[in-house]
Formats: C-alpha cells, sequence, structure tokens
C-alpha cells in the first residue's frame, strides 16, 4: 500500500522466530501511525499487473511452430519467465501470499504444466533434425529455462523451512496446500509428463516431489487412488470415438485441425499420454500397485490392447499408411505393457501368487494383449520363481496359464497389430509412389481375405450386401467390406451412415472391374497370350501339371485305336466277374455240424404266454418233411425234455401222446389251434390240477350257479383290464408270426 512502509527495526522482523501463522509485521503510514498486520495477508501484493498465461510451444501434434507463430511464443515465454523469477525472489511471507491470495499467480503456473512439452515428444518434431535454425535453438532454451523455474515455484511450495525466520508449521502448511489447491493431482500429472524420467535427475526430482507431497498431506494419497478410476472411463472414451466412424467430433469424424494426418490422431495422442502417466504415477508412488489392483486396471488395459488398438491400427493404416501415429500407437503398447509388468513384479516379489494367477488367468480372453505380453515377458520365468516363493499354489491353474499364453504366441503366425508390416512402410519412404500403393493394395487384400486364419469369400459377402442393399455398386461395397470384418458390420454401417471419412462421400454406385489375370501373367511370365484360359488350371504353359488331359494326335489317351480293339476290350466283363464272384463268399454247413437254427425246443415259453401257441421253427418244419426218421428223434427227445418239466409220475404216458401229437402238427402246414389249447390245457391240469382250471361258464341258464362260479365271474370281471382286453393286438402280432393265421 502506497504510503506504508515497514518498520525500520524491522529488518529483523522475526527475531522471536515464529511461524507464519503467528507471525505479524508492523507498518508505518505517511502520517507516523504504526499498525500490524498478519504475514499472510493480501496487504502484500503489491504487484500492479497480472502474471501472463502460458501457451504451447508446439502447434498441433507434436510440431514445433516456426516463422510469426514461433516469434509469439518467445515474447510470451519470456515474460512467463519473468513472472517466474518474480515468484522466487519474492520474501517468504510475500511468496506465500501471493500463492494464496492473487489467482493468477497459481493459474500461470498450472498453465505452464498443462501446456508444456511431453518429454516423450522430443524426437517428433519434424524440425528437430534441423540444428542450424537459430530462432528454434533460442527458443528451446527459454523453454528449458521455463521448466526449470516452474520446478522450482513447485519446490519452494513444499518447502516448510527456508531460514530459522522463515517458516511454517506442517499443519499450515499441509492445509495451504491443500484447501488452496495448490499442489493437486492434475498438477501431479502435469508435471510428471512435463520432466519424466529421460535423465536421471530428472527422476530424482521427481521422487522427491512425491515424498515430499505425501509427508506433507497423506490424504493426496488417497486422491491419487481415485485419480486412477479415471483411467476405466478413459479407456471407455477411446473406444467409442474409434468405433463412431464419421460422427462429428469422434476419432473418426471429420479433422478439427488442419495439421492432423488421420482423423485418429487425438486418441492416439491421448492413449499416449495415459500410458506415460499411469507408468510413471506407478514407479514414483509404489503404494498405488494396491489401488491398481483393487480398480483392476490390468484388466481394462487388456481390453483396450485388444478391442481399441487393433482397430485404431486399421483405421489409421487404411487412411494414412505414412502417418506418425502409427509410431505414437507402438509407444502407447510399450508403455501399457509396462505398466503391467510392473503389477505383476509387484505382486510376485510381495509373494501375492493366487492374485498374480488369477490375474494373468483373467487376461486370456484378450488375446492381442497375450501374445504381446508373452513376447516381452514370457509367463513362464515368471511362473518358476512364482512356485519357488509360493509352493502350495494349485498346479493346473499354473499350468493353464502357462499354456494359454504359450499357445496364444505360437498360434500367432504374424504381427497381429501388423508392426512389421507398418515398419516396412514408414522405411519405403524413398521408393515410388506406385510401389507403395501396390504394397498398400496387396496388404488391404491380406487383410480382407483372411481373418484369424479362416479364408474369407469376398464375393459371397458382396452378394449377402447386394440382397439388402441392391441399389448400391458391387466397387463400393467392395471398398467397404475391405474396412469391417464380415457382411454384417458393413450394412450396419452403411444403413447408419456411419462409414469411415474416406468413404463417406465416396459414389456409391461404382463399379467393380476384376483384375485381368493377363496382365499377372504377363508381369511373371512376360508374355502375353490371347486366350480366355490364359493363367487358369487348364493352362499348360504355366502350370506343370495342370488340371486336364493332354490330347496329342488322334484318339484320347487310354482310348481304343481302331474298331477290332475296341470290340476285343473285356474290361467290362471282367468287372462282372470280380461282382458276382462276390456272391460266392456265402459259408456253407451242414445240419450236423453247425447248422444255423437249432432243432431244440423249449416250451417254457407258452407258460409266459397263456392261451397262445408255442413257437414253432419253420426249418424244423422243412427239416420234417425231407426226413421223417430225423424228426421222430428229434420230437422225442424235445417231448421227453417236456415231460421231465410237467410230471414225473405220468412221463412215460404223456410222452407217448406227444410225440404222436408233434408228428402230426409237423406234417401240417399249420396246427389247429384247438389242438393246441387242448394239449396245453392237459399239461397246466397235470401240473397244477384243478387250479389251473377256472369256471366263468357255469350251468345253463335258469339252474342257478355255485358259488365258486359267481366268484371266479368277479375276479375275471376285476382284472379283466389288466390283460385280456388291451392286448388282442400284441396276441394276434404274436400268432401272425408263428405262422398261425386266422
Amino acid at each position: 500500500m502506497i504510503g506504508q512502509n515497514l518498520d525500520d527495526s524491522n529488518k529483523n522482523f522475526n527475531p522471536n522466530k515464529l511461524p507464519l501463522d503467528g507471525l505479524k509485521l508492523t507498518l508505518i503510514a505517511n502520517d507516523g501511525v504504526r499498525r500490524q498486520l498478519p504475514a499472510l495477508d493480501v496487504h502484500w501484493l503489491t504487484r500492479d499487473k497480472t502474471f501472463h498465461s502460458y501457451i504451447c510451444m508446439l502447434s498441433s501434434y507434436g510440431r514445433t511452430k516456426s516463422g510469426a507463430a514461433l516469434d509469439e511464443w518467445q515474447h510470451i515465454a519470456a515474460s512467463c519467465l519473468q513472472d517466474f523469477e518474480f515468484l522466487l525472489q519474492l520474501k517468504h511471507h510475500e511468496f506465500w501470499s501471493y500463492m494464496v491470495y492473487d489467482e493468477s499467480a497459481m493459474a500461470s503456473v498450472v498453465t505452464f504444466l498443462q501446456r508444456a512439452n511431453p518429454y516423450y515428444r522430443k524426437d517428433m518434431d519434424s524440425n528437430a533434425a534441423e540444428g542450424n535454425d537459430v530462432a528454434l535453438i533460442n527458443a528451446k532454451a527459454l523453454y528449458a529455462q521455463l521448466l526449470n523455474r516452474t520446478i522450482r515455484v513447485v519446490m519452494r511450495l513444499l518447502t516448510s523451512k527456508e531460514s530459522p525466520t522463515e517458516w511454517i508449521t506442517q499443519q499450515q502448511h499441509s492445509s495451504l496446500l491443500y484447501d488452496n489447491y495448490l499442489i493437486s493431482v492434475p498438477l501431479l500429472c502435469d508435471l510428471v509428463i512435463a520432466v519424466g524420467d529421460a535423465d536421471e535427475q530428472n527422476l530424482k526430482t521427481l521422487q522427491n516431489i512425491f515424498d515430499a507431497v505425501l509427508r506433507i498431506q497423506p490424504d493426496y494419497k488417497k486422491d491419487l487412488e481415485e485419480g486412477l478410476a479415471f483411467y476405466e472411463n478413459a479407456f471407455l472414451s477411446m473406444q467409442i470415438q474409434v468405433e463412431n466412424e464419421g460422427c462429428e467430433g469422434a476419432g473418426g469424424g471429420v479433422l478439427l485441425y488442419p495439421d492432423a494426418e488421420t482423423p485418429y490422431d487425438d486418441v492416439v495422442l491421448f492413449a499416449l499420454d495415459c500410458a506415460y502417466t499411469l507408468r510413471l504415477l506407478i514407479q514414483l508412488c509404489p503404494a498405488l500397485l494396491a489401488a491398481c489392483e483393487q480398480l483392476k486396471i490390468v484388466q481394462s488395459i487388456a481390453n483396450f490392447y485388444d478391442l481399441t488398438v487393433p482397430m485404431l491400427y486399421r483405421n489409421i493404416f487404411l487412411n494414412n499408411a505414412h502417418a506418425s501415429s502409427l509410431r505414437w500407437l507402438n509407444e502407447a503398447r510399450q508403455q501399457f505393457l509396462n505398466v503391467v509388468r510392473r503389477i505383476t513384479s509387484a505382486q510376485l516379489k510381495s509373494g501375492h501368487g493366487q492374485q498374480l494367477v488369477e490375474l494373468l488367468q483373467e487376461c486370456l480372453s484378450a488375446q492381442t494383449f497375450v501374445v504381446d505380453y508373452q513376447r516381452q515377458y514370457p509367463v513362464q520365468q515368471d511362473i518358476d520363481l512364482l512356485l519357488e516363493l509360493c509352493p502350495d499354489i494349485k498346479n493346473y491353474k499354473v499350468d493353464f496359464v502357462v499354456t494359454g499364453y504359450q499357445k496364444a504366441l505360437s498360434t500367432c503366425t504374424n504381427g497381429i497389430l501388423a508392426d512389421e508390416l507398418v515398419a516396412n512402410i514408414l522405411n519405403s519412404d524413398d521408393e515410388e509412389d506406385d510401389d507403395g500403393e501396390d504394397s498398400l493394395a496387396s496388404a488391404l487384400t491380406a487383410s480382407a481375405t483372411v481373418e484369424n486364419g479362416i479364408a474369407r469369400d469376398i464375393d459371397l459377402e458382396v452378394s449377402a450386401v447386394l440382397d439388402v442393399l441392391p441399389d448400391l455398386g458391387m466397387g463400393f461395397i467392395r471398398r467397404v467390406l475391405n474396412r469391417y470384418e464380415n457382411s454384417e458390420q458393413a450394412i450396419a454401417a452403411i444403413l447408419d451412415d456411419n462409414l469411415p471419412p474416406d468413404l463417406l462421400h465416396m459414389d456409391r454406385q461404382e463399379v467393380y472391374i476384376p483384375a485381368d489375370p493377363q496382365d499377372k501373367l504377363q508381369s511373371q511370365t512376360g508374355v502375353r497370350h490371347y486366350n480366355v484360359h490364359d493363367g487358369d488350371k487348364y493352362d499348360v504353359l504355366t502350370h506343370d501339371n495342370p488340371q486336364c488331359i493332354i490330347k496329342q494326335g488322334k484318339g484320347l489317351p487310354g482310348a481304343p485305336r481302331n474298331a477290332e480293339q475296341l470290340l476285343d476290350d473285356k474290361r467290362d466283363i471282367n468287372q462282372l466277374k470280380q461282382r458276382y464272384q462276390q456272391y460266392a463268399l456265402v459259408e456253407e454247413t451242414s445240419n450236423e455240424c453247425g447248422a444255423e437254427y437249432d432243432d431244440e425246443y423249449d416250451d417254457s415259453y407258452e407258460a409266459l404266454n397263456d392261451g397262445q401257441a408255442p413257437p414253432q421253427s419253420l426249418l424244423r418244419t422243412k427239416l420234417q418233411q425231407a426226413s421223417a426218421a430225423a424228426a421222430s428223434s428229434a420230437y422225442e427227445a424235445q417231448d421227453a425234455f417236456e415231460d421231465d418239466q410237467d410230471d414225473d409220475d405220468n412221463a412215460s404216458d404223456d410222452g407217448d401222446q406227444n410225440v404222436a401229437t408233434n408228428v402230426t402238427k409237423r406234417m401240417d402246414f399249420c396246427e389247429n389251434p384247438e389242438l393246441i389249447r387242448e394239449r396245453y390245457q392237459q399239461r397246466q391240469m397235470a401240473k397244477y390240477g384243478q387250479r389251473a382250471h377256472v369256471d366263468v361258464v357255469g350251468g345253463p341258464k335258469g339252474t342257478g350257479q355255485t358259488q365258486q362260479t359267481m366268484r371266479n365271474r368277479n375276479q375275471k370281471e376285476t382284472h379283466k383290464s389288466s390283460r385280456a382286453n388291451h392286448n388282442r393286438k400284441a396276441g394276434a402280432a404274436f400268432k401272425r408270426s408263428k405262422g398261425m393265421m386266422s
């Protein structure tokens, strides 16, 4: 304030060595009046102008400004440098008063860190090779001074004691930093990207800053853990931008800046920034590893790596095969792999074997991530070390994880993300443009015809699209199919008007003209033919073994030369002989040695079918007619067996009667069913007596019935549904099968 100065006696203004919150300074006005003010007060803001806001030295997408834009940057950067030096030269209480009460002072520091050159993009500048550009050299030197002063301002904020008389209590220091947002998680992230770990001294500086922040205010650890949850939303946002091709403002939309090489440069740079920031945060603050496990950062990285990164590669490559964003995306991949490696290494060192195995197992579904991770960090080595530290882990889970990672790498015959193809194209800048277009066309053809090792039928997919959208041209449909994995995705993109920018305004009636095979043949052999079959599988000039018969002279190879040779051809007759000789291979055996059917008969089956005839063999009847004597002996043996079953007392009499009956029966084509039932009834009576006969008929009507007859009738009425009335069809079928037609 004008007209007020510090008391000359306050040259040693803090003789009692009071902290900043308890220190008061004496002011003397022009009229000699003395008054005391707190050391931390808005009164000490004597600067008339505000602090400058920094602008980025780089233009869009990593290119250093030049010309008038670079001159403008140098002017603003020089003003910011003066502002930072002004803050560093202030006294202890004045510095804190400016940082707390002057918002533009802290805003100047924050804007510089937000717009600082990322340390990993130093070599991206195409003008970096121009070492003789004096303006560029001076600009880089000025930027280095700005970064140095900014770090000094941050370090002064974290310094609680500058001298015995200029110090601040830990409680007030923590409150000033945390409550006034002088140090925040976004500021720490920006500081990490601006300084980086390319130099060992820079890494030590960052480590000191993080240690001081966590020591002064432990709540920053909680804020950092909550900040890690941002990455899940970041991955989802990038995936949505890549998938929404053609939408304004999305990854595949119209170019927002003329300096962009592809519509996806913003997405790639954002992914690169996220990857470097996450890796450095974990490296500088190992306490965040536990939060990474809880938030499943590794699983999020694996899904992003498997779903979004390949799509980014394909879209960028098809837009511009020489785009710098392909190289940036490779760097992002590497950094994400390093993040996963740090987390798995921490789990391995801490002995969390079960968590490590489960983590690797959950990532198996992301095949692209698994292949790249297995290439750089073989899982087998970690598992071997893990089994030494934790021998109690279940072996079947460990074997499953190791086998899964090894199999994924072995089945990947080429780079999933086309690393080699991109490298070859980026290194072929000196070749002719035609050759580059041919290589790009062949690459697109390969990517369109082969998907995961399975050949695609482009013609079939074109037909599928034409069935739904018959107004489109085949040329346009083929171009769309080259950008998508199948016809369903292509149809959905066309109907939603969500095509890539290069296809959005193309002629949809484009006609497809297939390549002329003669051109390819001429480039291979140097000879041009004029035949519709040139170059196909029947061409004898280009194939050593064509799929056709080569005719030389009269007739065909193997054909008869004349009519006499044609008539003497007996090959058809020999084939017929061989055919009929196969019928002579039937085995013939005699009846005595091994007949197919046995004459022995077991009438025990009759007991299973009451009222039905016993089984009868047609073969035995045939043999009976041929030889009556042999049949009689067989019948006697059978009757003897039946007599043993019925009753031992009447064996001789029943045997004689059965012999005569069986002889007569087998002489007839079909035996009388009455005789069969009578014979069966005799056996039943001989075996069971009166129990075998159930009288339900009784005496004549009107003479009265016995009590036993009535009881039998009731029993039959009660149980008739269990067999008789419901098995007529089965009984009739059984009779017909035995030759008893009625």
